[in-house]
């Protein structure tokens, strides 16, 4: 049993590990990178805390619109597209500001 418990431990501190390195620095809520990886491997506390305070929100971007999927220009000249690009950097940096 205790060895159960050991490895439920240490996955969870693994995979908190894992998601501190791949997140990007700007979309951290509290503190540094290094802080957090330092953090979650205190047994227990250090994951729970990381996602409970830091881990990056999920940014819910407008959805893409149709017309440049059906269009057969390049991207960077297909106005809709960099439209739709605008909205999403546009939500990005208000969830960032939250």
């Amino acid at each position: 049993m205790l060895g159960w418990v050991l490895g439920l431990v240490v996955a969870g501190s693994l995979v908190a590990a894992a998601d501190v390195a791949s997140s990007y620095e700007s979309e951290l809520r509290r503190f540094t990178r290094a802080y957090w990886l330092r953090a979650v491997m205190v047994p227990v506390l250090g994951p729970l805390l990381w996602t409970m305070y830091a881990r990056p929100r999920i940014v819910h971007a407008p959805s893409a619109p149709s017309q440049y999927l059906l269009e057969n220009t390049a991207t960077d000249d297909n106005p809709s597209y960099i439209a739709y690009l605008d909205r999403l950097i546009s939500a990005r940096r208000r969830q960032a500001q939250d």
